[in-house]
């Protein structure tokens, strides 16, 4: 595993931006991969994060506060030592056609893996939006404004701004919720998050059924076509 210092944090609430100084490279990380993350004085295992960015051994997480070891991470002062491996995960370039640009739908800590997209592949970004319930998150993103959707500001989701937005022309590249998933267009690539214990596809934790039967979100995806998904076992 990889020693991974906590250098940098930024919080607003339950969620908040992480950049951690590695001991070392990661092995050529791409948009949609993730890492699996571990508290070695936690007893519990390590989870997958997806990678927001990564640069000269800087590793970025978006992380939002729901269970013991992500509020280990909102506690943990600057200088605590996690431990990483990784990335895991088919890059969503493996996955998508080059054909065309794409509007990125994010929710909450599922914007991670599309904003690591948009600066990896810019040339294939048609425009984002990122969706939250509450106005708090502005302070968290202050060069990205333009690209949040606030439901208790507007009234509206994601999912309502991008009936405006959406043609044919341009393709849907989305993470988040399940609810806002499910409302997406058919042919929507939609990005899964899931829990698991190992992000290779040995305990099966990720399993999901498709129509092509089952698959793991960690080996297999965590990128599919939203028509191939059978929604309701998920």
């Amino acid at each position: 595993m990889i020693e991974a210092e906590l250098i940098e944090k930024k919080t607003a609430k339950d969620y908040g931006f992480f950049k951690f100084k590695l001991s070392e490279k990661l092995e050529n990380p791409d948009a949609g991969q993730f890492v699996m993350l571990k508290a070695l004085d936690e007893p519990i295992l390590a989870k997958p994060f997806s990678i927001y960015s990564y640069k000269n051994k800087n590793l970025t997480l978006f992380i939002k506060r729901v269970g013991r070891l992500t509020g280990k991470i909102f506690s943990s002062p600057i200088g605590e030592v996690f431990y990483i491996r990784g990335p895991y995960g088919t890059p969503y370039i493996e996955t998508i056609s080059r054909e065309k640009k794409y509007i990125l739908i994010g929710g909450g800590s599922g914007i991670a893996p599309l904003n690591f997209f948009s600066e990896l592949y810019p040339e294939l970004v048609y425009k984002k939006l990122y969706g939250f319930k509450g106005g708090y998150i502005r302070e968290l993103f202050e060069e990205e404004q333009s690209t949040l959707v606030i439901e208790e500001e507007s009234g509206k989701t994601v999912v309502d701004v991008l009936v405006d937005v959406y043609s044919e022309e341009v393709g849907i590249l989305a993470c988040g919720p399940i609810p806002m998933l499910k409302n997406l267009p058919h042919d929507s690539y939609v990005s899964l998050e899931a829990v698991m214990g190992c992000g290779i596809g040995t305990c099966k934790s990720c399993a999901i059924k498709t129509k092509e039967g089952i698959k793991m979100v960690c080996k297999d995806g965590p990128l599919f076509r939203k028509g191939e998904i059978q929604w309701e076992w998920i």
